[in-house]
């Protein structure tokens, strides 16, 4: 639990930094944030087979999925809601980078999961119950997250409402469907984690 949860913690952080303005980056932050991505998958990918030919318990299949998803929607959540934090115009040519590092971040995300897939993608039944448990977290975060946006659009003084034009909402949605996504990956993870106890096991 506490891996998981310090994986997390370490994913948000790592794209919160890397939308941070006032950072003097040598490149554009979204090409460091890729290549720590693809980088990470590589070297998880490598460790997780040793695990297999050593002692034939490295990750299954959607176990791997959800720690890839989770890390990579903790790293793009985080990114783009500090990017809009900013207030900056994260439109693509407005003189910063922050649109174009989002991006560039999705795309290392599909390759780290390119480099991490295994073979075969089967399915068994524990998988199955994990889905489920995933699906159930991340419909209940995203209506939760939902109620306090329209709650925000609702009630919120003019002040505030102002500031959320259609692009900040749009981005605002696309932020909720990740984090979505994010809450269904971390109760998978806690069910792969709670069904391997040894006391589990063993009773």
């Amino acid at each position: 639990m506490i891996r998981i949860l310090a994986v997390l913690a370490a994913s948000l952080g790592f794209g919160g930094l890397l939308a941070w303005t006032w950072a003097s980056w040598p490149v554009a932050p979204g090409w460091i944030g890729a290549g720590v991505l693809i980088v990470s998958a590589a070297l998880i990918r490598r460790y997780w087979d040793r695990r297999r030919n050593d002692a034939g318990d490295e990750p299954g299949p959607y176990e791997r999925l959800a720690w890839h998803t989770m890390v990579s929607m903790a790293v793009l959540a985080s990114h783009l809601m500090a990017s809009l934090a900013t207030g900056l115009d994260l439109h693509v040519g407005q003189g910063n980078t922050l649109a174009t590092d989002n991006w560039t971040l999705i795309l290392a995300a599909a390759i780290g999961w390119l480099l991490m897939r295994p073979r075969s993608m089967q399915r068994d039944e524990r998988d199955k119950e994990m889905a489920s448990r995933g699906a159930h977290a991340g419909f209940r975060t995203l209506i939760g997250l939902l109620i306090i946006l329209l709650s925000t659009l609702g009630f919120a003084p003019i002040g505030v409402t102002e500031t959320l034009t259609p692009f900040v909402i749009g981005n605002l949605l696309v932020v909720v469907i990740l984090i979505g996504v994010l809450a269904g990956c971390l109760a998978q993870l806690i069910g792969y984690w709670n069904a391997a106890r040894p006391e589990r096991i063993d009773g």
